[in-house]
């Protein structure tokens, strides 16, 4: 039985595996208040999608009214299938195992496609997160070549006033590395977006909560800590943790912090 989920928005429950998850459920989950900013939403697709943490909860708050994801790893299109059955939500999401947009029907048009792609052209990551297997797999798009077959690809799928918004990290790139590549596929680069302490706050408690709801008591004393510690960030309120003296919250913040969007538009 399947019983590793995270709850988003709409109280959907994401179905997944812990190696499946590259961000969707920390700073993936900062897309929510940005689009909100932003205003934008519509037909959405979640490319890079793994179990589509991201685009769930893009439906789940009603930024979207339908959902398509895709992504190379079918063992996560298999978690995207479990997801949508047991929420009920066949008649608004549709998913594809496709390298990039390789399966996705051509006549498919979006107005915002969202994405988290690896954030690495090379090997420096490992001095941050490792160097296995998986965390290669996750983490490294060498010399951005997916990046760039992403972009080319996307444009001719957006509506004449679609928007894609791609969530990079600050370690592995700056903004500049992705306007070129942006520009000569025929988007509009908009620029780029930092996450204010709110956006990171609104991620860390949705964390909270699901380490509340799905993490039984351990008889372990770090276990019983941390569950106590996620209801006190759960129920205290925003403006608080924004300048909280706990260096474990400081410290999740701006990690967050150290990413970043890049808006790109049709138009």
């Amino acid at each position: 039985m399947v019983d590793r989920y995270y709850i988003v928005e709409g109280d959907i429950k994401v179905y997944y595996e812990s190696q499946l998850d590259g961000g969707g459920t920390g700073v993936g989950q900062m897309f929510v208040p940005v689009l909100r900013r932003l205003g934008l939403g519509g037909s959405c697709y979640e490319s890079f999608s793994g179990p589509a943490f991201i685009g769930f909860s893009l439906l789940g708050s009603g930024i979207c009214d339908k959902l398509v994801v895709s992504d190379v790893n079918s063992t996560a299109i298999d978690y995207v299938k479990l997801t949508t059955e047991l929420n009920g939500l066949g008649d608004r999401v549709k998913y594809y195992v496709s390298d990039l947009l390789e399966s996705i029907p051509r006549d498919s048009r979006f107005d915002l496609v969202v994405a988290n792609p690896p954030h690495f052209r090379d090997l420096s990551f490992c001095r941050y997160y490792g160097c296995d297997d998986m965390t290669i797999l996750k983490t490294l798009d060498r010399d951005f070549t997916l990046h760039k077959v992403f972009y080319h690809g996307i444009v001719d799928r957006l509506r004449p006033s679609g928007n894609v918004i791609v969530i990079e990290n600050s370690l592995g790139s700056s903004p500049e590395d992705f306007v070129t590549m942006i520009t000569e596929s025929g988007l509009k680069f908009r620029g780029p977006i930092k996450p204010t302490k709110d956006d990171a706050i609104y991620s860390l408690k949705n964390h909270a909560k699901n380490y509340a709801n799905t993490h039984s008591i351990s008889n372990v004393t770090g276990g019983l800590f941390r569950l106590v510690g996620s209801h006190i960030i759960l129920k205290s309120p925003s403006t608080l943790l924004k300048y909280a003296p706990i260096p474990s919250i400081r410290r999740t913040i701006k990690e967050m912090q150290k990413t970043y969007l890049i808006w790109a538009s049709k138009d």
